[in-house]
């Protein structure tokens, strides 16, 4: 925490900051915010309230899946998990998960290609290019075939009454198919009337995804994609995972930090100077990524509202369950590092306006729980949020326009 301040104010924010410096050229889309906490439940496994707001997720959806069904999109989740494959077949354990769909956890997308085939794949094809609609035949079939595999899948679910899980697994497939048939009528609005060019999952090419050597191309490709899927607007509503919870990969891969240290203990938990540092030189690395691959592309005039810029129509949320390494708090509170004291919060950034929804403030103290901050995202996409599981939620007015 001590290397992302002081952050600076006015023509100067971020500049002065170790960490979020390369946020410093789009400061004028940017919001700190200090004083946010989560209460009830704390360290690693406050990954899974990240953004459902409530502990392991409990009777609550993430707030992406919750916007994405209001305004009838798909919700789509990308991850850069560069996990060994003997890890129980997914390389995730119940702790790191952050995305609840149809109350059910959701593996990211790890292949950027497949992540531009769902969020591009569209683009020159029938439905595209300034809201044009589909031929009334194409309509009709699409239509025809999406109620012929609604009612297969509801056939399924009824043939596996008393199996929890594959129960599960079809209650996804369902609500997708249901969702998809909601939207069919709508026009696709779509300021890209043939592919954008992406060279850098064009470089990704061929390379395995879960290799480790191959993070940086994978983290540069899935913002690549989203940046253009945003900027095209055939996606509204994208996570993205870097890693997962006690991931402790050495971060020297090509391109990347320059970090040999094991990235979970011996960095991420550090108490002294020199290991603070270094893990504070991740994160910056990690922003890096972000201002090249995705806020450069977004800090243009919008297709579709030539008056302002992708980025000032957009919002993006950068989180994580971990305010402070040494003590792995989550909550709001003072990290004694010998005779230094570091006030802790989790980390929570806000970057664009949300169509002038939500204003730039630079730093803000926030000073309130977590969960109002996803209501404060649903808020800004004209979805209002009051309950998250059992938990109260309301808007943080200091955010709003």
């Amino acid at each position: 925490m001590e290397y992302a301040e002081p952050y600076g104010s006015g023509a100067d924010l971020l500049k002065g900051s170790m960490v979020l410096s390369p946020l410093a050229p789009f400061g004028k889309y940017v919001n700190v915010c200090r004083g946010l906490g989560i209460n009830g439940f704390n360290n690693h496994e406050a990954v899974a309230g990240v953004l459902t707001g409530v502990k392991d997720g409990a009777g609550a959806d993430s707030i992406d899946h919750i916007i994405a069904q209001a305004l009838g999109v798909e919700a789509h989740n990308l991850g850069a998990n560069p996990y060994p494959r003997n890890q129980d077949g997914t390389g995730f354990d119940k702790n790191s998960y952050l995305i609840k769909h149809g109350g059910v956890w959701v593996r990211p997308t790890e292949d950027p290609a497949a992540a531009a085939a769902s969020m591009l794949g569209a683009i020159g094809g029938g439905q595209q290019g300034g809201g044009s609609e589909p031929a009334s035949d194409e309509a009709a079939f699409r239509n025809e075939a999406l109620g012929l595999t609604e009612r297969q899948l509801e056939r399924m679910q009824g043939a596996l009454s008393g199996l929890t899980k594959e129960q599960k697994k079809l209650a996804v497939h369902l609500e997708s198919v249901r969702s998809i048939k909601a939207a069919a009528d709508r026009p696709v609005m779509n300021g890209c009337t043939s592919k954008p060019a992406l060279p850098a999952l064009d470089a990704l090419a061929g390379k395995d995804v879960f290799a480790q050597k191959n993070l940086r191309s994978v983290i540069d490709a899935h913002l690549e994609v989203a940046a253009n899927a945003m900027v095209c607007g055939t996606a509204r509503v994208v996570t993205m995972q870097n890693l997962w919870v006690n991931c402790d990969l050495p971060m020297d891969f090509e391109g990347g930090p320059g970090s040999g240290n094991p990235y979970h203990g011996a960095t991420s938990h550090s108490r002294e100077a020199p290991g603070r540092m270094e893990f504070a030189s991740i994160q910056s690395w990690f922003f890096a990524r972000l201002a090249e691959k995705l806020l450069t592309i977004l800090d243009q005039p919008d297709p579709l509202d030539p008056g302002n810029t992708v980025l000032h129509n957009s919002l993006i949320y950068v989180c994580s369950e971990i305010g402070d390494g040494a003590d792995h708090n989550s909550d709001v509170h003072d990290v004694y590092l010998g005779n230094q004291i570091v006030h802790s919060y989790l980390p929570a950034i806000l970057i664009g306006n949300a169509g002038g929804r939500i204003a730039s403030r630079g730093v803000v103290d926030v000073d309130t729980d977590h969960v109002n901050m996803l209501a404060t995202l649903g808020d800004a996409m004209g979805v209002p949020v009051s309950q998250l599981g059992a938990q109260s939620a309301r808007p943080i007015q200091e955010l709003k326009s």
